[in-house]
């Protein structure tokens, strides 16, 4: 559904904004800058009371918060909710662009974060499945939380335990006596790491009752260690960082305790022309502060259009497969409506052809409209000016949902979701001011959907 006219009956305008949730945001005539996002609205009274309910209660300002600034109806079952446009990157692209936080940095991310849940939890609200994605980090390296839209059936102890979660991906492993474990060469940062495990070990204890007050867990954890400025990566490291998705969780990265939890449109065309073009037309990719902050786009790059799974032809274990495809076979995948499987990994050979060589048209890829297109755009705007040389992706396994079924003769399949496996080799990126060389990304995981069109599959969206 076209939200535009819908928007624009209640006042809003829509554009596109590399960065904000599904690429785009709605603004007033008083300069009023918001998110879109779309909720469907819960069947039965008591549940429909307790969204507005929610919703109304986000609309009440807080300084660690983004607050909801509109609801619009867009037919009788969603709604369209708006909510405050911050500008920066989410915390989990900001992690996958930089080195590990150092934990003077981390408790510079936590205590917002925690004082936004404490807030949350006066009301008797809880976020629910907290995780990177709902931090954003201004360009000033301040945190805001992003509260989950629909009311959450969790507890604000689970809140705690997630937080804890969050901040143990971003820093290092505490030290120990183990030959294969990294230790910091500098004794401050590693008593501050240590107290900062100290007080996540805490958090994260089995017993829910056990673990602080969110606000508590802010005290203590600034008590521990004197918060310092997060260090925000230029705009090159930035697109470096497209490349290797979202940042994964390190094996073994755990507490010193027993307790240890999982991290978990109109068609555009290939005008990007050949890669000479392409650095004519951006030369700040390095240096401009407006492409920092519009660089949240550019990490999700292969996270936003993952490969697929490759099932080996006896069905026993898939095997790894690049993303290099055969332009038959890509397009005998793409229009194999059966295998939804084999279309993933033939468009993520178009879309690697299309951001290292300018080969092809974003329209090959997506659905026309879509949140994946809008990201997408922005991206391949912000790629101008950079040439990726060597790319490779590989796919190690990928797992369709349990409800998706092969539709019968003469019927639309149904959206296909799929969660994959994938990694990115090392490569070099080069631009006007030099060239800069990319390390291999871990193995990481998307979720992604892809959508059944008049040409074949196509991406719609990233979950």
């Amino acid at each position: 559904m076209d939200l535009a006219p819908v928007l624009g009956a209640a006042g809003w305008s829509v554009r596109r904004e590399p960065g904000a949730d599904g690429g785009v945001v709605a603004y007033d005539d008083a300069g009023a800058v918001c998110e879109v996002a779309r909720l469907e609205v819960p069947e039965g009274p008591a549940l429909r009371a307790a969204l507005v309910e929610h919703l109304h209660a986000l609309s009440e300002d807080h300084e660690h918060l983004v607050a909801v600034r509109g609801v619009v109806e867009a037919g009788e079952s969603s709604l369209v909710v708006l909510t405050d446009h911050v500008d920066g990157l989410r915390l989990d692209e900001l992690a996958a662009a930089r080195e590990p936080f150092r934990a003077a940095e981390a408790v510079t991310v936590l205590v917002p974060v925690a004082q936004g849940l404490a807030r949350l939890h006066q009301d008797g609200r809880a976020h629910g499945s907290l995780d990177a994605s709902a931090v954003v980090v201004t360009p000033s390296g301040r945190a805001v939380l992003r509260p989950a839209l629909a009311p959450a059936h969790r507890t604000a102890a689970d809140d705690v335990r997630d937080l804890a979660r969050l901040v143990l991906d971003l820093v290092p492993p505490p030290a120990s006596s183990h030959p294969s474990s990294p230790v910091t060469a500098d004794p401050e940062e590693a008593r501050d790491l240590a107290a900062l495990h100290a007080e996540l070990a805490i958090a994260l204890r089995d017993e829910p009752s056990a673990r602080p007050a969110a606000g508590t867990f802010a005290a203590r954890c600034y008590d521990a260690v004197e918060p310092r400025p997060v260090v925000m990566p230029d705009a090159a490291r930035l697109v470096a960082g497209a490349f290797g998705g979202r940042r994964t969780v390190r094996p073994g990265a755990g507490v010193p305790t027993a307790s240890r939890g999982t991290v978990r449109g109109g068609t555009r065309t290939g005008g990007r022309g050949a890669r000479a073009r392409r650095r004519r037309a951006a030369r700040t990719v390095g240096t401009s502060l407006a492409i920092l902050v519009g660089c949240a786009a550019l990490v999700v790059l292969l996270v936003a259009l993952g490969p697929s799974r490759t099932a080996a032809p006896d069905g026993g274990e898939p095997s790894p497969s690049t993303a290099t495809t055969e332009p038959d076979a890509g397009t005998r995948a793409v229009l194999d409506r059966d295998d939804p499987s084999g279309a993933a990994r033939a468009l993520t050979a178009r879309r690697l052809a299309l951001l290292t060589e300018g080969a092809g048209d974003l329209s090959s890829v997506v659905v026309e409209g879509s949140s994946a297109e809008a990201r997408d755009a922005a991206v391949l705007e912000a790629l101008d000016g950079v040439d990726v040389l060597d790319a490779r992706a590989e796919v190690f396994d990928a797992r369709l949902g349990e409800d998706w079924s092969p539709a019968p003769a003469g019927a639309v399949p149904t959206d296909a979701v799929v969660e994959v496996d994938y990694a990115v080799s090392a490569h070099r990126q080069r631009a006007d001011d030099g060239e800069l060389h990319v390390p291999a990304t871990p193995r990481t995981s998307v979720v992604l959907v892809l959508r059944w069109t008049d040409d074949g599959w196509r991406v719609a969206e990233v979950r």
